[in-house]
């Protein structure tokens, strides 16, 4: 039952509630959306859950794998980023939107808290908003490829899966991060198709806001932006006329201002507070030797060890550094474990129990993501393996500072639009003929199946 504190809280928080109007309605503001009256229906019942969880999490204290859990003193990282933001709300901010040790993500937050009020509800409601936009980019990728008849089900896929309604509803930056990666697929996607230097820009902008909200992003944003112009590039089977290579070397002196001007604006100084993170700063470099980057993804997993609530969810696995035979064969384990652990010898609970549904979901996008692309050929074939090399690539990157699946599942999120993308069509064929097998090919059931 809602107390009557609780309902004065609701009618209230007027900011939320609008914007909760106005991400309902957001997707009907492109035609190839709201064109196809399925799809729009498939992404308002994702929008639903999603805003559901936001209710939950503002007025019913909380939803599962939000809580605030205290270690060493310091709060879980959904409520924290919202105490920071209405604190960034309420300051002056004297040393520069960029230069306070809690950048980017607290301080956006703080922005639109000051202009609308620091609510949980409004907070929530603004990841539900890059989820919203999530949904239209993902569209705009599907019709990219050729997928047309699979997107209600990509949808519906990529926006029912349980842990990410949870972690895109709440004040987390996990939302925003899927949105820009999104972003910078399709600009680079938008790139093979026609070189220009108008889509090199976006491209460049996608990956850098998605560099501002984690630190680990940022080598990630160089590497993503470096493989997408040449891969970009690469379409020209006759070589590179001097007109594309002059935009190209245009691109590169961009990208290299783009470097410098977050340098110069700080985006490089302290370190965001998160849990590792204020336990254990370390110095930001763009650069790093192999053994200075050893040491500190090495030291990462450490630290986060250190301050796991959950020790068995652990799967334990360090980096063995002493040999480059041993570095292999643990990265791998380390890899695997990230991708598919829990495995059935490791279940205990309820918890456990999703967490490897979840990893079995995932192992089957991946089988179909790789039959699709041996059975592809010709330019389908190439943007798949592209598609691949990025989204395992990320997937790596977050393999090398998790040590447990609890956390594994959170940094899933905004890799997991692609694996859809990629295996979803698969899947969804490979349902619909146990579904005629189970029930054969009557009028009603292939109505079924449209």
């Amino acid at each position: 039952m809602i107390d009557f504190l609780t309902f004065f809280e609701i009618m209230q928080d007027w900011a939320g509630w609008l914007l909760m109007l106005f991400n309902f309605s957001i997707v009907l503001m492109w035609r190839h959306v709201r064109s196809d009256t399925k799809l729009v229906q498939a992404i308002w019942l994702c929008m639903l859950l999603h805003h559901a969880v936001a209710f939950l999490n503002a007025y019913g204290g909380g939803v599962i794998g939000t809580e605030t859990e205290m270690v060493n003193d310091i709060v879980g990282d959904a409520r924290t980023y919202h105490f920071y933001g209405a604190q960034a709300a309420l300051s002056e901010l004297e040393d520069g939107f960029w230069n306070n040790p809690r950048v980017t993500y607290t301080n956006s937050l703080g922005f639109f808290y000051r202009a609308f009020g620091a609510t949980f509800f409004f907070g929530d409601e603004l990841s539900v908003l890059a989820f919203a936009l999530s949904c239209v980019v993902l569209v705009k990728l599907v019709d990219l490829l050729d997928l047309r008849r699979f997107r209600v089900g990509i949808i519906l896929l990529f926006g029912l899966l349980p842990s990410a309604v949870i972690f895109r509803s709440v004040t987390l930056r996990e939302s925003w991060q899927a949105l820009f990666f999104l972003l910078s697929i399709y600009w680079a996607l938008r790139l093979r198709k026609q070189l220009g230097i108008l889509t090199v820009s976006f491209l460049i902008m996608a990956a850098s806001c998605m560099a501002l909200l984690h630190k680990g992003l940022k080598a990630y944003a160089l590497y993503l932006i470096v493989i997408s112009i040449y891969w970009g590039v690469s379409n020209n089977k006759k070589g590179i006329l001097w007109g594309r290579l002059a935009r190209f070397m245009f691109a590169g002196v961009l990208a290299a201002c783009v470097i410098v001007l977050i340098q110069k604006v700080g985006v490089l100084g302290p370190p965001l507070s998160t849990e590792i993170e204020l336990l254990h700063p370390v110095e930001r470099k763009w650069y790093l030797t192999v053994d200075q980057a050893l040491e500190v993804v090495t030291d990462q997993r450490i630290s986060a060890a250190s301050i796991t609530v959950d020790n068995r969810a652990l799967y334990g696995v360090m980096l063995d550094t002493s040999s480059v035979l041993g570095l292999a064969k643990s990265t791998f384990i380390v890899f695997v474990q990230y991708m598919f652990a829990p495995f059935p010898w490791q279940v205990e609970n309820v918890k456990d129990i999703y967490a490897m549904l979840e990893s079995m979901l995932r192992f089957v996008f991946l089988f179909f993501a790789f039959s699709s692309w041996r059975r592809s050929s010709g330019e389908v074939r190439s943007c798949y393996g592209f598609l691949l090399i990025i989204v395992l690539s990320m997937e790596f990157l977050w393999a090398l500072g998790t040590i447990n699946w609890g956390t594994a599942i959170r940094h899933h999120v905004p890799g997991y639009s692609v694996l859809v993308l990629l295996g979803g069509p698969g899947l969804i064929l490979f349902m619909r003929k146990i579904h005629i097998g189970l029930f054969g090919r009557g009028k009603g059931n292939i109505m079924l199946l449209k």
